[in-house]
């Protein structure tokens, strides 16, 4: 097999800074493409980051550790993305409207009341105080007051307008010195943002990009409205798309709501419209370079290869059903390809219902990859 690095590309330069309560308790973290200004992201890098959040390899992880602050623009809150975004975990930064807010902001509300309604968080700028932006106060959860084009006399004035917003948790945001620090504790700021509290992290991840002619192939089937067993045999002839559609799963935690034991039940488990919104994904994210030649040897033994590894696992283990076997063979040769380990592609690409008994037999695995030919 080839080197792992051969098969991934570098995600988006994505860095992350900690949210943290007064006493310093960890809340969450906004995380944003360090290539672009936050003025200057489009719907296209919004979507990348978005598939890095959903399909990227660990060890970075990026959901799952309190709540996570996305940045957006107007466009891509219209974007059906957010749809594979879990929710419950992420908080949603709306950018102010500038000049527009009085003619706008009524007209937009509709679109926010759709985002809480789906069950996002939405955080805004101190800006949202202004009364331009009243058709929006019922629906704020977190509001950022910016230390860092305020003085202190009006960061204070922010914080006691701010309290006026029923129901809104006040985050004192870009603190970059100790004075400022105090100032947003003393003046009982729910939660701190900033150098001061913590500084951005750069996140080391690695993402695994279809190609154009994998994206072009799913389009395809999509429009032809395929069934399930052709939407699987696709993936089994295309492992990158294999690979983001079993790494988005794990990082949905799909099997909470949906539980799959196999690839039918999981290519069911999603309706047409989220793997149409998969599609508009993954097309802002394909590579449109020719691929390797070491890729396009791995796509040509990985249908022969996974089917030969879930054959010899029958063998070993014949009361185990064979849509199961297929499934965790289908992942751990995507593993292996990459340079992971049983456990960590276990981690990373199962259930748990098929996670926990293949750490169980990892070296039994490990030696059935091993003796593929």
């Amino acid at each position: 097999m080839a080197a792992a690095l051969v098969f991934t590309s570098p995600a988006p330069p994505i860095a992350w800074q900690p949210i943290k309560d007064p006493q310093g308790t960890l809340i969450g973290h906004e995380i944003f493409n360090r290539s672009r200004t936050a003025s200057a992201h489009t719907l296209e890098s919004d979507l990348a980051l978005t598939h890095a959040v959903l399909s990227h390899i660990e060890p970075a992880k990026l959901l799952g550790d309190g709540m996570l602050f996305l940045n957006t623009t107007f466009e891509s809150l219209r974007g059906s993305h957010l749809d594979l975004l879990p929710a419950h975990q992420v908080v949603l930064e709306i950018p102010s409207l500038g000049h527009a807010a009085s003619s706008e902001a009524l007209a937009r509300r509709p679109a926010l009341e759709a985002l809480r309604a789906k069950g996002f968080a939405l955080a805004f700028n101190h800006s949202v105080l202004d009364s331009a932006y009243e058709p929006w106060h019922d629906l704020v959860n977190y509001l950022k007051i910016d230390f860092s084009v305020l003085t202190a006399e009006r960061a204070v004035l922010m914080l006691q307008w701010a309290r006026r917003i029923s129901g809104a948790t006040l985050i004192a945001d870009k603190i970059e010195s100790r004075a400022q620090l105090q100032l947003a504790q003393e003046n009982k700021a729910h939660l701190l943002q900033g150098y001061a509290v913590s500084r951005p992290e750069s996140v080391s991840a690695r993402v695994v990009l279809p190609s154009t002619a994998d994206v072009a192939a799913l389009s395809t089937a999509l429009s032809n409205q395929a069934q399930t067993a052709a939407l699987v045999e696709l993936l089994q002839q295309r492992p990158a798309l294999m690979f983001n559609l079993l790494r988005m799963a794990h990082s949905q935690v799909l099997e909470a709501r949906t539980p799959y034991l196999s690839l039918p039940a999981l290519v069911q488990a999603y309706p047409a419209e989220h793997l149409r919104a998969w599609e508009t994904m993954l097309q802002a994210v394909a590579a449109k370079i020719p691929q390797l030649p070491e890729v396009q040897q791995c796509e040509k033994l990985y249908p022969r290869q996974s089917a030969e590894l879930a054959s010899m696992a029958q063998a070993m283990w014949p009361d185990v059903p064979a849509d199961s076997l297929q499934l965790i063979a289908s992942a751990l040769l995507l593993g292996h390809v990459l340079g992971l380990s049983v456990e960590q592609t276990a981690d990373q690409l199962l259930p748990g219902a098929l996670a926990q008994p293949v750490r169980l037999l990892a070296q039994e695995w490990q030696r059935l990859l091993q003796a593929l030919t």
